[in-house]
């Protein structure tokens, strides 16, 4: 377990904790007097957001994207990470298993010299910081769909864009479902008035994000629909070439056919004009044909 301190205010202090045992984690629990209950859902990794207010201790939790390698097909657990935090008007406990770069970053700009007057503050800037990471996943998904957008407008898309589109979908699926399960911890936000512009500050960028990922789940399945729909004219094109060839050659095998049978006693067979007469036939059907399809405007 690592455990850092930091004095952000007057009357506060916040606990950053990195990866503890459940031992360490039941003395911590008893430092802080946390409810039992809400101290083994910290303890879950899986765990999705939540808010709960036990006492006069606020438990929420939050998820960050921190995509696992290799994982294409991710779930929201291999896609994000959990950030665990109890706080109330005189201390602010965050909770976490891995290193949480973004939670770095506000340590090195908001604690020291530069701190905040209440916990709430600092409970804002956490989680605006924690949607941030979505941001940057977002604008790359978006910057792909114009990749791919492009190949299928342009009519060059390949079996693998297919593939590449349905990953897009799975992924901003994933963040959206968990953009949206952050709601509740960032709906139970109820500032004073100092503390307003912060909040609003932070519900703006949770709106912002959400956009994003409406607008990126939105394109992509235009563009799946849009693929297939061109995929399916492409199949009705090449059937209605081998249709044509079809309705060209059926009447011309059905007298070949019957030509074909060698019976002994057939007239045409032993006459001279027998064969040219046979020919002229098909070229006056297939003639028709063509004369009927240009009317239809088939052709």
């Amino acid at each position: 377990m690592t455990r850092n301190e930091y004095h952000v205010c007057e009357v506060a202090a916040w606990t950053d904790v990195l990866d503890p045992s459940a031992e360490e984690m039941e003395q911590i629990s008893k430092e802080f007097g946390l409810d039992e209950h809400t101290v083994k859902d910290c303890m879950q990794p899986e765990h999705l957001p939540k808010y709960e207010l036990v006492g006069d201790v606020h438990f929420l939790i939050l998820r960050f994207y921190a995509p696992e390698k290799d994982k294409p097909i991710a779930t929201i657990q291999e896609l994000t990470n959990k950030l665990a935090i109890f706080y109330t008007d005189k201390f602010i406990l965050t909770i976490h298993k891995s290193k949480t770069p973004f939670l770095e970053d506000v340590q090195k700009k908001f604690t020291g010299d530069k701190k905040f007057k209440t916990v709430t503050e600092l409970l804002v800037k956490i989680i605006w910081y924690a949607l941030e990471t979505f941001d940057e996943p977002a604008i790359k998904l978006s910057e792909d769909l114009d990749y791919y957008e492009s190949g299928v407008m342009l009519q060059q898309q390949r079996n693998d864009h297919v593939k590449a589109l349905y990953l897009i979908k799975h992924q901003a699926s994933v963040s959206h479902k968990v953009l949206m399960l952050m709601a509740e911890p960032i709906n139970h936000q109820h500032p004073e008035k100092k503390e307003k512009p912060a909040v609003q500050d932070m519900r703006d960028q949770y709106l912002k994000i959400l956009t994003l990922y409406n607008q990126v789940l939105d394109d992509v399945n235009n563009l799946m629909n849009l693929s297939m729909s061109i995929s399916a004219k492409r199949t009705n094109e090449v059937m209605r070439v081998l249709t044509i060839f079809s309705v060209f050659f059926m009447p011309l095998t059905f007298i070949v056919g019957i030509y074909g049978m060698n019976f002994h006693f057939m007239p045409e067979l032993s006459k001279k004009w027998g064969y040219p007469a046979v020919m002229l036939l098909m070229a006056v059907i297939v003639i028709a044909i063509y004369v009927w399809f240009r009317r239809k405007r088939w052709l």
